[in-house]
């Protein structure tokens, strides 16, 4: 369509939305939304639900480079919980916890991933993890 009038509403829980993100095929989305504990839920491109994640003190998600798995986790104020899913299958396959971190990031590979305590947030303590993409 021309113009960019075309829209589709994306509906969320409690009007509050903690974050999102799209695939990098663009052929599903993620959204954390909601009071704490928070619905991460996985959408098709054309915004229909397709999977809930479960209800749980998250507020960041991260979609591995080839959009096999996904980071669901609570960071900030939040415990630093990190859940690890399968995409293709809707399964948890992982845990893992980076109590304080402000910062989680895929390795290029989409076997590792990385968190981080940051000055810039946090004073003392400062850290960074590496984790096999299992926890």
């Amino acid at each position: 369509m021309i113009g960019g009038k075309a829209r589709v509403f994306v509906p969320v829980f409690d009007g509050m939305i903690h974050d999102v993100k799209w695939s990098s095929l663009a052929d599903y989305f993620i959204v954390i939304s909601g009071t704490q504990p928070a619905v991460a839920t996985l959408y098709d491109k054309f915004s229909n639900p397709k999977f809930e994640f479960g209800k749980r003190y998250r507020n960041t998600i991260r979609i591995d480079p080839f959009s096999n798995a996904a980071i669901i986790g609570g960071f900030g104020n939040l415990k630093g919980e990190i859940d690890i899913w399968n995409l293709d299958r809707h399964t948890e396959f992982g845990l893992a916890k980076s109590y304080c971190a402000v910062s989680i990031e895929w390795a290029p590979n989409g076997t590792h991933f990385m968190t981080a305590v940051l000055y810039e947030r946090v004073k003392v303590d400062n850290e960074i993890k590496v984790f096999l993409a299992n926890g």
